[in-house]
């Protein structure tokens, strides 16, 4: 029901803003512009969708492929914080980085750690409705990696942490707020971690945030 959400309600709006496009009933050039920039942000919005769905059934079935090389994993950290800015900001969030020093390679597959960089930001920036900044940290700490976001939203029981990353699992706060969600992102950062010879951690209380982590091993020299 969740996922199905997910679909129809902007599929409602982008059929209902396409008809008025269609019929020339925006006729001013402002609002034009504002609807088709809406019109594409929502259209990759839905294909990021699709594109999670299908790769989710991969991880689960065990055929997603992995291509794991060295990576700096803060590079690709950067990289994800920087592609995910744009959006933040429309929603009207920033995203605060700190990343340690000395050298954070890992074997990794860049796109999935991007994927599931993406998915915690996206997870902060949804149940952060109040405080409008999330927090992305890294440090190398005794042979590992470590790469957390940190937001102050409404956090998550602590009987339902155990719980919460497993698929379509959701928090009841966020129910109780009428937060939609598909209910794999995190099951989707869980598989990667996992994938990538590491593990997802968290730390939350309710009415004060939540921290999820990234921790990885270093890179053999």
């Amino acid at each position: 029901a969740a996922v199905s959400h997910e679909f129809r309600s902007p599929l409602t709006t982008l059929r209902t803003i396409t008809e008025l496009l269609a019929q020339n009933r925006i006729s001013d050039e402002s609002r034009r512009r504002q609807s088709y920039l809406f019109l594409d942000r929502e259209t990759n919005r839905l294909h990021r969708l699709v594109e999670d769905l299908l790769d989710f059934g991969r991880m689960e079935s065990g055929r997603k492929q992995y291509r794991m090389e060295p990576h700096d994993a803060f590079q690709l950290v950067r990289a994800a914080v920087s592609d995910f800015s744009e959006e933040a900001a429309a929603s009207g969030f920033r995203v605060e980085t700190n990343f340690g020093s000395g050298p954070a390679t890992v074997q990794a597959d860049q796109e999935a750690l991007r994927r599931a960089v993406r998915n915690l930001l996206e997870n902060a920036m949804k149940y952060s409705p109040e405080c409008r900044t999330v927090w992305v940290d890294g440090e190398v700490n005794d042979h590992r990696v470590s790469i957390s976001v940190r937001d102050q939203g409404m956090g998550i029981e602590p009987q339902e942490q155990r719980a919460i990353f497993q698929k379509f699992v959701r928090g009841n706060e966020a129910k109780k707020a009428g937060i939609k969600g598909t209910g794999i992102g995190l099951s989707m950062v869980r598989q990667i971690s996992e994938a990538l010879g590491g593990e997802i951690r968290l730390e939350s209380k309710v009415g004060s945030g939540s921290t999820f982590t990234i921790v990885l091993p270093l890179a053999d020299n």
